[in-house]
């Protein structure tokens, strides 16, 4: 969902969704634009979880795993979806599965980021160096945000973060498959990740791993401010 063009008329009717450690989060922001970003993204998370499990958007509570990553409750239980969410300047976004066996990660992030591209050298892997170092020198930038979305949505999925070296799995892009440094890591199959450009000015990717090991159907929305409000208002 854009949110640079939000105001606080906007999302004022959205703060009666969020928990009072929500609340007291948004308070917190000295810049409206920030302020706004994270009530967006936090309603748009309890909406798709509300149309997920057939319950109200205000119903969630959180929890954080070993490494801080949110987990979703209903009624004092854990409930059964996944979900993790990522914002950017002027977006933001959600991926949800209705499934609680799963481990979910996303990530979006603009493609006028500036970009140092020795990161890569220093932190990927030599077979992500040596695509990105194959690209018209004008494309390196977009390419290093198409692998570090990539990077992040696994990271982001297992709650490790940046705890975790970015050297010790690495990607191909096209189509997006993981593979691990180590052998006998993980089944890099049991992994699916796919990555989109939206609009031609952010990139964004998913990656999830069901204890099932079957693949999800993907569907991608976009959705507006009033749509999100229409959504809301139907689950209360």
């Amino acid at each position: 969902m854009r949110v640079g063009a939000l105001t606080e008329d906007d999302t004022g009717c959205w703060t009666d969704l969020l928990d009072e450690t929500e609340t007291t989060a948004a308070r917190r922001f000295v810049f409206a634009r920030h302020r706004l970003q994270y009530i967006a993204a936090h309603v748009l998370t309890r909406v798709a979880l509300g149309v997920a499990a057939s319950v109200a958007p205000a119903a969630w509570r959180w929890t954080a795993g070993p490494h801080g990553k949110p987990a979703a409750w209903l009624g004092g239980a854990p409930a059964a979806v996944s979900f993790n969410l990522s914002h950017a300047e002027g977006i933001v976004g959600v991926a949800v599965l209705a499934r609680a066996d799963a481990d979910v990660g996303f990530d979006i992030e603009p493609f006028d980021r500036t970009v140092d591209l020795g990161v890569a050298d220093r932190y990927f892997r030599p077979e992500e160096v040596a695509w990105l170092a194959g690209l018209p020198a004008v494309e390196r930038p977009r390419g290093f945000m198409r692998l570090w979305t990539l990077k992040e949505a696994f990271i982001k999925a297992t709650g490790e973060g940046l705890s975790r070296d970015l050297a010790s799995f690495w990607f191909e892009t096209t189509p997006p498959r993981l593979h691990f440094a180590t052998a006998g890591t993980a089944a890099h199959g049991d992994w699916h990740f796919e990555q989109r450009v939206l609009d031609g000015d952010f990139v964004a990717a998913v990656g999830a791993r069901a204890a099932s090991g079957e693949p999800a159907e993907q569907a991608w929305t976009e959705i507006d401010a009033a749509a999100l409000q229409a959504a809301a208002d139907r689950r209360r």
